[in-house]
């Protein structure tokens, strides 16, 4: 059993597994007994969609009845012209000390961990101290495969992308090159936080916005709501390419991030608190919020 949310915002538990299979709907037998009846039933299962919603920006900030809603839909740029990704670094300083805020990361992808590191430090008032052990695979292909990508970007504009071939420039200086980056992480050191922070997940949640969740859920007052994310963490800076005669694109990322636990999440994701169909997710935590208020 799951625990979840009815149309009117109460706690509830409801029927619920996590499958592999290719298939909206799962066939299940229950037994049902009690001391003079005993019952067999087959009922469905059917899966939980992710949200289908067409984005604009990266980030929004509106309220619904007096609580802010934190729209992230990407953590890089849409587009070369969009600055939303900034308002969102923004805002939060403006967010910091509210009762309650609900992060919606829907359907988002991902982004650079960098956009997460600075929220994080205005929102809470502390360095982000990853506790994730990071290492990058530098060769002449990944660096060339790196340069590429940010050469033919069209979601940045030119002034960004020129920074970034700068960076990736100096990679073949460095002592390890070529080869793996000497290995960093922190011990995270969890802080006080007062905000009531509810994030809405669902199966498209991916790669850097789970990296924030993963952070988040470290924190009290924290609370997930919706289905399982992607399960997309263990490799990042992913890069592509055609190859030459099939021209099949295929993607290669240089980067690895494992916990210090060496648990492996990859297709799996990070579970929610409250299953709750996605769709319903925004509506439902908005209820139960003005229900414990």
């Amino acid at each position: 059993m799951r625990k979840s949310l009815d149309e009117d915002g109460n706690i509830v538990y409801s029927l619920g597994i996590l499958s592999n299979e290719d298939s909206t709907s799962i066939p299940i037998d229950l037994l049902l007994e009690s001391d003079s009846l005993v019952l067999k039933k087959r009922i469905s299962l059917f899966e939980y969609i992710p949200l289908y919603k067409e984005i604009s920006s990266s980030y929004k900030h509106y309220e619904i009845e007096n609580i802010p809603i934190i729209q992230v839909n990407s953590l890089s740029r849409i587009k070369a012209s969009d600055n939303s990704i900034d308002d969102f670094i923004n805002d939060s300083k403006v967010l910091r000390g509210k009762d309650t805020i609900v992060i919606d990361l829907r359907g988002n992808i991902g982004g650079n961990m960098i956009n997460i590191e600075k929220w994080y430090e205005e929102f809470f008032g502390t360095k982000l101290r990853k506790d994730i052990v990071e290492s990058g695979l530098y060769t002449n292909t990944s660096i060339d495969l790196s340069r590429h990508k940010f050469e033919s970007k069209e979601n940045e504009p030119d002034n960004v992308k020129d920074d970034c071939l700068e960076i990736i420039s100096q990679y073949e200086s460095q002592k390890y090159f070529p080869g793996w980056s000497p290995i960093e992480y922190a011990d995270f050191k969890p802080m006080d936080n007062k905000t009531n922070i509810f994030v809405l997940m669902d199966k498209k949640t991916s790669s850097a916005s789970e990296f924030l969740i993963y952070y988040l859920k470290k924190l009290d007052n924290v609370t997930l709501i919706g289905t399982n994310s992607n399960g997309c963490m263990l490799t990042g800076n992913c890069n592509s390419a055609v190859l030459p005669n099939s021209n099949i694109p295929i993607y290669i990322s240089h980067k690895i991030y494992i916990s210090k636990d060496f648990q492996n999440i990859d297709g799996l994701g990070i579970l929610p608190d409250l299953w709750v169909k996605p769709e319903e997710s925004l509506d439902r935590i908005i209820k139960y919020i003005k229900k414990v208020s």
